[in-house]
């Protein structure tokens, strides 16, 4: 007879809701808490959150932390939600709307074709 209720069974962590779009825009990350800013470059961008790469040698641990995000004119509040070898993972406080994101990703192709 199987076990209907598995009670050791992993649940997936998290589960992405948007699509990710690659893009290489230049900006700077503001740690809300301590008024520090880090220059950097958003690698990829979604709805719900983006990945902001600081051009710091070393990535320090801040998951928890609030910031706020300028890039192209516009500021992205969210707060970063992981630390890995390619930057911050940051999640918006609120999702981006379309014509922000279009903003932003036309921006990105603009400066690509410019390279």
């Amino acid at each position: 007879m199987a076990l209907l209720f598995k009670p050791f069974r992993r649940k997936p962590a998290f589960a992405r809701a948007d699509v990710r779009h690659a893009c290489q825009i230049d900006g700077e990350i503001v740690l809300t808490e301590k008024m520090a800013s880090y220059e950097g470059r958003l690698v990829n961008l979604s709805l719900g959150g983006a990945m902001f790469r600081p051009r710091l040698a070393y990535l320090m641990n801040r998951r928890g932390v609030a910031v706020h995000v300028q890039a192209c004119g516009l500021t992205l509040v969210g707060e970063i939600v992981a630390t890995t070898p390619l930057g911050f993972g940051i999640r918006f406080e609120k999702p981006l709307s379309d014509d922000a994101l279009a903003h932003l990703l036309a921006h990105s192709m603009a400066a690509a074709a410019a390279a």
